[in-house]
């Protein structure tokens, strides 16, 4: 998978770390884009939902499709969707896209070269469309109140008005993925100077990272879909996570929306002061649902 350098520029202040400008890897199935005007709504949350998790070993539900799409995590990649998180959409002859186009709006639009995904016959807001391998790619905020249960999601896709793509697929209250990029590195920042932590730059017992995330479920407040999470106050996630690295537990500074992002999540984590060296594994648990495993170099 190509990896390619782009900005991101956030500001937060999230168990007292203030994020400024950086940089890290952006995956070529989904560009984000950054929200540079943030959506401060402060509504009370909704009533409780109906609630739905994907459970470890249990296969999910079939996606039946016109032109073989499926629809994933965008981090984990794992089939399925969550509200207010993003989901990537792989398959042929969905788009005329060549190369890959990204808008540069805020709210995110709903079409995008002439391109619509409806989710349960809801817009869906358009981080990024794709062409690379023989497959189109098309990442997506899923709009907030989509529901959730086994093949509760109707997903459509239209190139100028024309459905190109369908499928159904579980719609999970809370569905974790962590971003990786070069295989399997975690995407995450040290604090404080904000650099990628990686082979050439491991993190160490102790250190602060920031880790980024999607699916994380439920917020204290309510938020318009497409809109970037709101910098005051935080959107934080109703469900409490841990993150294991190595199978040790982190202490949680900060689990929530990244400000000024539309559907990414991030948690903000101390680690274990007693970490062996390696390429660590590390994955975010709730009592609900678990993510994918991804890689932490720590020295």
């Amino acid at each position: 998978m190509h990896i390619g350098r782009g900005p991101w520029i956030a500001w937060m202040r999230s168990g007292g770390i203030p994020v400024t400008q950086v940089s890290f890897p952006k995956s070529f199935s989904l560009v984000f884009v950054a929200a540079t005007i943030p959506a401060l709504f402060g509504a009370a949350p909704a009533a409780e939902p109906l609630r739905y998790f994907r459970l470890a070993g249990a296969p999910v539900a079939a996606q039946a499709s016109s032109t073989s799409i499926a629809v994933v995590n965008s981090a984990s990649y794992l089939p399925g969707i969550s509200p207010g998180g993003l989901a990537t959409i792989f398959g042929q002859n969905l788009t005329d896209v060549s190369g890959v186009v990204v808008p540069n709006s805020n709210p995110l639009p709903t079409q995008l070269a002439n391109v619509n995904v409806l989710v349960n016959g809801v817009y869906a807001p358009i981080f990024s469309i794709a062409y690379a391998g023989g497959q189109d790619q098309i990442s997506v905020q899923i709009p907030y109140g989509t529901n959730v249960g086994p093949g509760a999601a109707f997903i459509e896709v239209l190139d100028y008005g024309q459905t190109t793509g369908t499928a159904r697929v579980d719609s999970f209250t809370e569905d974790p993925g962590i971003f990786a990029y070069n295989g399997n590195y975690a995407v995450g920042l040290l604090y404080p100077d904000y650099s990628l932590i990686g082979p050439s730059n491991p993190a160490r017992p102790r250190d602060v990272v920031i880790l980024y995330t999607t699916g994380l479920g439920l917020l204290n407040q309510n938020l318009r879909d497409g809109y970037g999470a709101p910098y005051d106050p935080l959107a934080y996630t109703r469900e409490p996570f841990q993150v294991l690295v190595n199978g040790q537990v982190c202490q949680v500074l900060f689990s929530g929306l990244g400000p000024g992002f539309v559907g990414l999540y991030q948690v903000n984590i101390v680690l274990p002061n007693n970490l062996p060296r390696g390429n660590l594994s590390i994955q975010i648990v709730s009592p609900y649902a678990n993510s994918n495993v991804a890689i932490l170099p720590v020295q």
